[in-house]
């Protein structure tokens, strides 16, 4: 495979600014410039930027005498609702008038550094969740993960948050419609990882974060 020196930019439109500005669709007419300094052919791409670019998602769990137990939430999403209506090429036989999704958030224009991030993460489980934690009860779940790298520049900062000792009060949500039915449901660390397994929960922030924070909490007990 031939190394990447850096991109030529042919030719660069914003598409769309939506009328709720939290994405930005790019177009880009580009050649791949290589090491050996030979050129690609031209060739177009689109994708997307988020307004805070980036996103946290935090897994907040509690312990009970040898389980543990991780807190989703429990909610509505318009666009694969919409699935039902789609030829798709493999049968989906689930209607989505909900689909379980970990506590997350886009970063605002001034979460800025690991400080921001973080104080990021401990809001939206205050928001969307209703626990009040202090920061030495959140932890950093490793490396930084792209969703869907082909189409935006969004990468995700995962979390865990320990809410043993959190402050529970109304999760306000962020005014919109939607985000005012979602639910905090609790499930068994173990019975999560199952549901990812079989399907029933979708969201690979909570399948990459339960996988995460169980190795954590294994090492914790030097196992």
């Amino acid at each position: 495979m031939k190394e990447i020196k850096e991109l030529k930019v042919l030719n660069h439109k914003i598409c769309s600014q939506f009328e709720n500005p939290f994405f930005v669709h790019h177009k880009y007419r580009l050649q791949n410039v290589y090491e050996d300094n030979s050129v690609s052919r031209e060739y177009n791409i689109e994708f997307f930027d988020r307004k805070g670019y980036d996103c946290v998602a935090v897994i907040p769990f509690y312990r009970e005498n040898e389980n543990v137990y991780v807190g989703i939430l429990k909610a509505f999403r318009p666009t694969i609702y919409f699935r039902k209506n789609y030829p798709l090429p493999l049968k989906d036989n689930r209607i989505y008038t909900f689909v379980y999704e970990s506590v997350a958030g886009s970063l605002e224009e001034h979460d800025r550094g690991l400080e921001g991030v973080l104080n990021r993460a401990i809001e939206e489980l205050k928001e969307e969740a209703g626990f009040i934690v202090s920061k030495d009860d959140v932890f950093s779940l490793g490396g930084s993960f792209f969703p869907s790298h082909g189409q935006s520049t969004e990468k995700i900062h995962l979390f865990a948050a320990d809410i043993s000792n959190a402050k529970k009060v109304e999760a306000m949500g962020d005014g919109s419609v939607n985000e005012e039915l979602n639910q905090l449901v609790f499930f068994e660390l173990y019975e999560i990882k199952d549901l990812c397994f079989k399907g029933i929960i979708e969201d690979p922030k909570i399948e990459i974060g339960v996988g995460r924070l169980e190795r954590c909490l294994l090492t914790e007990k030097g196992m």
